[in-house]
């Protein structure tokens, strides 16, 4: 049962006739009757779809893919496991037991690289889908959560597994880092990418003023047991790698940015950033692993010093000092004095301060 509106479209659309010369009259129907259904708490989708495909027969595919969208509009646990769909076949399996010649991965394997044959059941990838199905998400601030989720826990598992290698190239100290950072890059520009396509600045937003902080504050160690201090370090990788690619996707890096967006990134990098001293002054209390936050700091700030030298002008200069403080109580001196360096004039108190104590 079709509300009256719809139902009276899809009378009204369903006799017309198949003819080459009225297909701009479909090429708007099927819009106009998909819009209609997203927007209706009833599961109309796939009503339509069971009349058209009667109708319109080399429209199966399309009808067949567009009911399968409906449910992602307003099932949250649907959305998580099309998005962890993404992440596994853009990363691959996390069970050591999937071959990797039967799970392609890489782009090809999120966004696939053919169209099912007519007569054949449509094969779609998930990340297709989900790009296909994102903008009508109803709830789309519990995508943060889940990305934010997703992108820690393939960081873990996948840095566990290549700890866990014999390869003698991975026994050295530089070796496994690098490993380790390629792997956090991967997970987060995934991450990062999801996030912005499925909110833009809206969930970028909340992900620097509420979802990494609340992730930080939370503890898991109940949760996840024991793992590897590697495991741990490349967690902390991936957040930051995640917080900044958000970042740079949504408001650039540049100064050539409307005053709007230079306004708008300027609050909330401010604001994270006064998160993460006031951690580092002792006036907050964490729920994370020592090891991730202290991974995630330092890859943080390196990170916004070497590629975004002008976020670190935009956060206050108190911020900048308990920073900097933080980073040589760790031993970073060389990276709380560039993170000083680039605070411009203002910041040159605090370089001639941290030049003494070095």
């Amino acid at each position: 049962m079709l509300p009256l509106p719809m139902a009276a479209l899809v009378s009204l659309t369903i006799t017309f006739k198949l003819d080459k010369s009225l297909e701009y009259l479909h090429a708007v129907a099927g819009p106009a009757l998909e819009n209609c259904a997203s927007g209706c708490p009833w599961p109309s989708m796939p009503i339509i779809g069971s009349l058209w495909a009667q109708k319109v027969r080399r429209w199966h595919d399309f009808i067949v893919v567009s009911s399968s969208r409906s449910i992602f509009r307003q099932n949250q646990e649907a959305v998580a496991q099309l998005l962890r769909s993404c992440f596994t076949s853009f990363l691959g399996s996390l069970h050591l037991s999937t071959s990797p010649l039967m799970s392609p991965s890489g782009v090809n394997g999120l966004l696939g690289t053919f169209i099912s044959a007519r007569g054949l059941r449509p094969r779609v990838a998930p990340g297709f889908l989900y790009l296909r199905s994102c903008r009508t998400i109803h709830h789309v601030q519990d995508v943060n959560y889940v990305i934010v989720e997703l992108v820690a826990e393939f960081a873990r598992e996948l840095s566990a597994r290549w700890a866990s290698t014999d390869s003698p190239r991975l026994k050295s100290t530089g070796a496994s880092l690098a490993v380790a950072t390629a792997t956090a890059k991967e997970v987060a520009t995934l991450g990062a990418s999801l996030l912005c396509v499925s909110g833009g600045l809206q969930l970028v937003q909340e992900l620097y003023q509420e979802t990494m902080p609340t992730w930080l504050l939370s503890a898991r160690k109940d949760k996840l047991g024991n793992l590897r201090v590697v495991s741990r370090i490349v967690e902390g990788y991936a957040m930051a790698y995640l917080l900044v690619l958000s970042g740079a996707m949504a408001w650039g890096v540049a100064a050539k940015q409307p005053s709007w967006a230079l306004s708008r990134r300027s609050h909330v990098i401010g604001v994270h950033m006064d998160f993460v001293a006031g951690v580092l002054d002792g006036n907050i209390s964490l729920g994370c692993d020592p090891a991730t936050w202290k991974a995630y700091v330092s890859c943080l700030v390196g990170l916004i010093v070497n590629f975004a030298p002008l976020w670190v002008q935009e956060v206050k200069q108190e911020t900048l000092r308990k920073l900097a403080n933080g980073l040589k109580g760790w031993h970073e001196c060389e990276l709380a004095l560039s993170l000083l360096e680039r605070g411009g004039a203002a910041a040159m108190d605090s370089v001639a301060e941290l030049l003494n104590v070095i």
